[in-house]
């Protein structure tokens, strides 16, 4: 296991591009969103992103299903891989639009392309690792790719996220911090993803820790 410091390449990457320099497809994940302030009607324009907070939950994934969209022994995998590992849920107001997800699910083609490359000269496990400038062009070049798009569904059961964070969250109305279990839009930018098998993982915010920690994925 990897215990230095993080490299910028693979420290800046979101979820979806940790997906996308992966060797292997372990886990899918479940985004859920909604607005940080509970029983909210609507969202204002102007917090799109800075008024959503959520968490993400990982399951194991049946890796024969994705058998066909890995090419052995070249990275990144074809974008399809996407929407069979990510889907998103919006609970709550459905006045928010797409552009929201842009800063927790994008997928920069240019990131990728630098993380393979860091793996393929530092990380043994990459050795004899390929870059497929075929998939890679099939990426955007800064934005939410349309596998991710089709994954996204909103959600009204309001009473059904009450109930599920009653257990372990402990809700504050003003929005400042963050609490357990939730992530906010700087955690999502940092690759911040619990490895938990189905269930939320609790995060704390540290201000010198930019989600380092969860990035040991590339280096085990």
């Amino acid at each position: 296991m990897w215990v230095g410091a993080i490299p910028f390449e693979l420290r800046i990457l979101t979820l979806p591009e940790r997906v996308l320099v992966s060797r292997f497809f372990a886990a899918a994940y479940i985004v859920k969103l909604y607005p940080k302030k509970q029983g909210g009607r609507s969202l204002p324009v102007d917090l799109l992103t800075s008024g959503l907070k959520g968490n993400v939950s990982s399951y194991f994934l049946n890796t024969q299903e994705i058998a066909g969209m890995v090419d052995e022994g070249f990275l990144p995998p074809r974008p399809s891989i996407l929407a069979a590992t990510i889907a998103v849920t919006f609970i709550g107001p459905k006045n928010v639009p797409l552009k929201a997800l842009a800063p927790m699910l994008a997928v920069r083609r240019r990131r990728v392309a630098d993380a393979l490359r860091w793996l393929i000269a530092n990380n043994p496990l990459y050795a004899g690792i390929e870059i497929s400038e075929q998939n890679l062009s099939l990426l955007p070049e800064d934005g939410v790719p349309v596998e991710i798009w089709g994954n996204v569904k909103w959600s009204d059961q309001v009473m059904l996220l009450e109930k599920e964070h009653a257990g372990y969250v402990n809700e504050h109305n003003d929005g400042e911090g963050i609490e357990d279990g939730d992530l906010t839009e700087d955690d999502y930018a940092y690759g911040i993803s619990p490895m938990e098998d189905e269930e939320d993982e609790e995060v704390d915010e540290d201000p010198n820790d930019k989600g380092g920690a969860t990035m040991d994925i590339f280096f085990t």
